[in-house]
């Protein structure tokens, strides 16, 4: 390729041989260039639109195209000089360098643009005969066998190379008006001036002592790219420090990022849920590190700058909001055990008292008595058979037991006398005669029943209603209470995990919410106002024969 555009050089200018070797030369270029990998196939469109632009080029040569290309040249050349990181690749391509900058300078700019400039001929000799002679090293100094398609182009360097030469052939024109039209002492102080300028430039960008050098002060602007970054680091690190709940962490978190100027909105999705700010339009950039989606929407597309600052705050959220997960995680777990250990110390009393109350029923009157007589014939047996089921569950809690199902009839009938004469409302609608889980209703509505006493207000009563239906659309099961509705910050926590409180464990929901979800069941809060607190157990027939498939 170079050999083939040096022959074009010394051809005649714009005839005939120098077009053969021009078109020769930018044949082999588009079989090395850097761009597009050799194995592609290119497209009609870019096929036919590359060879109009070659053609024209090729017709229309003149003295200045010829040198815009070789600055061209110089400038891809300098992308693959300063990237590469073998050494013999790097003098490889450090010899093709040198002969573009020297051939640009000692001949192509003197014959093509200054025509009527006169050059030492000791100079012409050595640019037109000697010079090619240094793409020799070349042979001497082969690229490794690696893939060349996998090579980095840095198209910054390019840029900045690119831009030098084209400063250092405009500087020498220039000079040439303060050495009596002298060109090569016009190249040689130009030469001499960038050398002493990048010498200085060097010692301020990295000096041996003293402050950081210029390179502190651009890499800092970099990375801020127009923000506050340490501020927003500082802020995101002391939230990490105060705010335990990670669904309340990642909101706030994202709330310092809306703050950005070319942010108009985002949305999330989490394992505990959806959230979202500001508007849904503009640009979309997609984020995802470990369970967090990230979708930041901006008033303008990205540049590549940007986006990997955008993905740093993304994957520094991400982090912290995986961290705070598996802290509550682990101490989820860590609750949960000490309550089964708990559960593990009192399994020995709990199985005396059982022998003593299958002792009490074994010598129970078989005839059928009234009044207080005949609720403890009923009592007795029903507790001594939910006593011995909390035992299995003491002895195994990781186990999952089978609950038999009840008749609905039976189960509220039995509801009823349990809760005669309790300040408890009562209201059942049975139209359709179905099974349910006995243990599972009545886990729930001694929870439900239990958290409302505890909203008792100063007179030391609160309201409680238990609603029960059960017909062709699903089964129903509701404890309603007039007391205070349930904080916020706790809604967030129900049924996901142990609820602490000062006077019980406040696993109860929570244990329910899972004993639920294996029979089928969905436990929610139905009502959280003022005077009107509701959950709810409910079973469609449609979740119904979900739950009998999976």
């Amino acid at each position: 390729m170079l050999l083939a555009l040096h022959a074009a050089l010394l051809a005649q200018q714009g005839g005939a041989f120098q077009r053969i070797w021009l078109l020769v030369h930018f044949g082999l270029f588009l079989l090395w260039q850097p761009f597009i990998a050799a194995e592609r196939e290119l497209e009609l469109f870019s096929a036919v639109l590359l060879t109009l632009i070659t053609g024209v080029t090729l017709y229309f040569m003149s003295g200045w195209l010829i040198v815009m290309w070789l600055l061209l040249l110089l400038g891809i050349l300098g992308g693959r000089v300063f990237t590469v990181q073998a050494a013999r690749r790097g003098r490889f391509y450090l010899a093709a360098f040198g002969y573009v900058l020297a051939i640009l300078l000692l001949w192509a700019v003197p014959s093509l643009i200054l025509g009527e400039q006169q050059i030492p001929e000791a100079i012409t000799h050595f640019a037109t005969t000697y010079l090619p002679f240094v793409l020799v090293l070349l042979v001497f100094l082969p690229i490794s066998s690696e893939n060349e398609s996998v090579q980095v182009f840095d198209f910054f360097y390019a840029v900045l190379v690119f831009q030098l030469g084209l400063v250092l052939v405009l500087g020498s024109l220039v000079t040439m008006r303060y050495t009596d039209d002298d060109y090569v002492n016009s190249v040689v102080l130009t030469v001499l001036g960038f050398a002493a300028g990048l010498f200085i430039l060097a010692v301020f960008w990295n000096p041996t002592r003293g402050f950081g050098g210029l390179r502190t002060y651009f890499s800092t602007y970099l990375l801020s790219v127009g923000m506050p970054f340490e501020l927003w680091m500082r802020r995101i690190a002391e939230l990490a420090e105060t705010e335990p709940d990670s669904s309340r962490f990642l909101e706030q978190a994202l709330g310092e990022v809306a703050s950005l100027p070319w942010m108009r909105g985002a949305n999330w999705r989490t394992p505990d849920g959806e959230g979202s700010f500001g508007e849904a339009a503009g640009y979309a950039t997609r984020f995802a590190y470990h369970d967090l989606e990230l979708v930041f929407r901006t008033e303008d597309s990205l540049s590549p700058a940007l986006f990997l600052h955008m993905r740093l705050l993304a994957q520094v959220v991400g982090e912290f909001y995986e961290g705070k997960r598996r802290e509550n995680e682990l101490r989820r777990n860590a609750y949960l055990q000490a309550v089964h250990e708990t559960g593990a110390r009192l399994t020995h009393d709990v199985k005396n008292l059982l022998q003593s109350l299958y002792a009490l029923t074994s010598m129970a009157p078989k005839t059928q008595a009234d009044g207080y007589d005949g609720l403890l014939q009923r009592q007795l047996p029903q507790l001594t058979k939910r006593l011995n089921a909390t035992l299995e569950k003491l002895r195994a809690p990781e186990v999952a037991t089978l609950e038999l199902p009840v008749p609905a009839q039976a189960w509220w009938a039995e509801l009823e006398r349990r809760l005669a004469g309790s300040p408890v409302t009562l209201q059942g609608t049975i139209a359709l005669e179905r099974d349910v889980p006995g243990a599972l209703f009545d886990s729930f509505v001694e929870n439900g029943l239990e958290n409302a006493r505890a909203k008792a207000g100063p007179d030391g009563t609160v309201g409680m209603r238990v609603d029960f239906s059960c017909d062709e659309r699903g089964v129903e099961l509701s404890v309603v209470d007039s007391g205070s509705p349930v904080p916020a910050a706790v809604t967030r926590k129900l049924f996901r995990e142990p609820i602490e409180r000062g006077g019980s464990l406040g696993i109860g929901l929570y244990n329910a919410a899972r004993q639920a979800a294996r029979a089928g069941y969905t436990l929610f809060l139905a009502d959280n106002r003022e005077g009107n607190v509701c959950f709810r157990l409910r079973r469609t027939p449609g979740a119904s024969a979900q739950s009998r498939q999976d």
